[in-house]
């Protein structure tokens, strides 16, 4: 007669494990944060992910920070709609963490935490006159052009500018410069901001300095980004090279570079040739300098009349080590500028009631202390039931491959420490005891506001108008009106005027 075998308290444990319900709160929408809910979903059937965000609108920097010419990387966002179509997902837009939810709350409802909310503010240069108005950040620039809406108010006097220094050479220093050379009507029919458009249309810019503190071998840039910047020579675009003192100590040694490194100075030399033709814009690389003081424009406030830079130099520790920075005492020169733009990095920024759990968060670059996406108290052992994933667990490095491979890693320590026990399920409710005491924006929501702003783009001949207004957002989202097209005439004269 059959017997079936006793199972292992252990086994059995499992098991009751992945038969129970496991809630997880993941905050921000952006590729962090739904990267690690696609991993979660897809790897287990019991898990339910809810992510809350403080807009109305999801997909963080796909959709707020990604350049307008760049739709292809965008593409993420079809895994993201996928994600949410997904029954055990329900988004909450329009929900500050903090304010309109406490982290305690959080807590409180669900099996686990994800901080996934990016880094929202900018490194800083710390130098005299970086307060001033003609100095702004390429987050908020980049925010004002791909239309977000808490950097509306920019408006950079385009119109009043010669010359434009941006300090930092990476992808998105490059975006700003590209942004800034590219003719408006080639990039009016993207996702742009219609304002940037018409700012863009009256720009009197004729000069742009993309300056580093280290080397050309430092390069923060990819290739297919100064690439695309090269190739605005069909527009009109001179590019005015790199300084032969930078270049001509490294040329010797180009076929011991990296494939990547020596096709880099392949395109830089093969551009820096006599121009065959007149340009009215132009642009320079330059390196080894870094700002000291930016200077007031007496005619104008919004601007400034310059800055100055302090030039560097490489050393070397030991032969085996990376190339150091270090000034030239007393070697600076003033370089003329009406408007800069300083594009050092992204830092994040705390939540609310993060010290009243044991959340310990870096000022000082804008992390929350972790292990590979495991939160960590003071002492530096695991908080149970919170995690990391992004550039809050990492800082503001890499592309949104990188962020997905990132957030799959949080996302598996998650499911492994559900697996083990670490966390329990079935215990909390999720939204269900919730009380967020405002104006939730659910994803059916969102959709409404998603098919308003590719329709208006059609009538406008761009692939979507985006609505920088959060109170237009909302006002879109419940106008509950029956008829379609009364509506849409309705908030197309309202958002064209934003």
């Amino acid at each position: 007669m059959y017997r079936p075998r006793a199972v292992k308290p252990n086994v059995l444990a499992s098991f009751r494990r992945f038969q129970s319900q496991f809630n997880v709160a993941i905050i921000g929408s952006g590729p962090a944060g739904f990267y690690t809910a696609h991993h979660l979903i897809n790897k287990n059937p019991n898990v339910h992910v809810n992510i809350f965000e403080k807009l109305p609108t999801p997909f963080g920097l796909s959709r707020y920070g990604v350049a307008p010419d760049h739709p292809e990387v965008k593409n993420c966002e079809d895994t993201f709609n996928q994600v949410a179509e997904n029954e055990r997902f329900k988004f909450f837009g329009n929900i500050t963490v903090g304010k309109d939810i406490s982290l305690k709350e959080l807590h409180k409802n669900y099996n686990a935490v994800v901080f996934s909310y990016g880094c929202t503010q900018d490194n800083k240069l710390s130098i005299p006159g970086e307060e001033l108005p003609g100095v702004i950040s390429a987050r908020k620039f980049v925010g004002w052009y791909n239309g977000l809406p808490e950097c509306q108010d920019l408006n950079p006097p385009l119109n009043k500018i010669e010359d434009v220094v941006i300090i930092g050479n990476g992808n998105v220093a490059i975006d700003c410069a590209r942004i800034l050379l590219t003719p408006p009507e080639v990039l009016s029919k993207t996702d742009i901001s219609d304002k940037a458009v018409q700012e863009l249309k009256s720009s009197t810019l004729k000069n742009i300095k993309i300056v580093a503190r280290r080397g050309f071998l430092e390069s923060a840039f990819t290739n297919k980004e100064i690439r695309e910047l090269l190739e605005l020579e069909k527009y009109g675009v001179k590019f005015e090279g790199v300084d032969p003192k930078i270049l001509d100590p490294i040329i010797p040694f180009k076929n011991k570079f990296d494939r990547i490194t020596s096709r880099r100075l392949d395109l830089i030399l093969n551009q820096m040739k006599p121009p065959q033709e007149l340009f009215t814009k132009s642009w320079k690389l330059e390196y080894l300098q870094s700002p000291i003081e930016a200077f007031e424009n007496s005619k104008n406030k919004r601007l400034v009349s310059s800055i100055n830079l302090q030039e560097n130099q490489l050393y070397h520790e030991s032969p085996d080590s990376p190339a150091k920075v270090k000034s030239i005492p007393g070697a600076t020169h003033l370089e003329k500028a009406e408007l800069v733009i300083t594009s050092i990095g992204y830092k994040g920024v705390s939540i609310p009631g993060m010290n009243e759990l044991g959340i310990i968060f870096n000022e000082r670059n804008g992390t929350i202390l972790n292990d590979n996406g495991r939160v960590l108290a003071e002492d530096r052992s695991v908080l149970p039931g919170f995690y990391a994933s992004g550039w809050i667990r990492k800082g503001s490095a890499g592309v949104i491959a990188s962020t997905m491979m990132d957030s799959f890693t949080s996302a598996g320590f998650i499911l492994e420490d559900f697996e083990k026990g670490l966390i329990k399920g079935g215990d909390k409710k999720g939204f269900e005891n919730l009380n967020l005491g405002k104006s939730v924006v659910s994803w059916k929501d969102w959709e409404k506001l998603n098919k308003f702003e590719k329709k208006l783009g059609e009538s406008f001949d761009k692939s979507r108008y985006k609505v920088m207004n959060v109170d237009q957002m909302l006002e879109i989202i419940r106008d509950d009106s029956t008829n379609e097209d009364e509506r849409f005439a309705k908030y197309k004269e309202l958002v064209s005027n934003q």
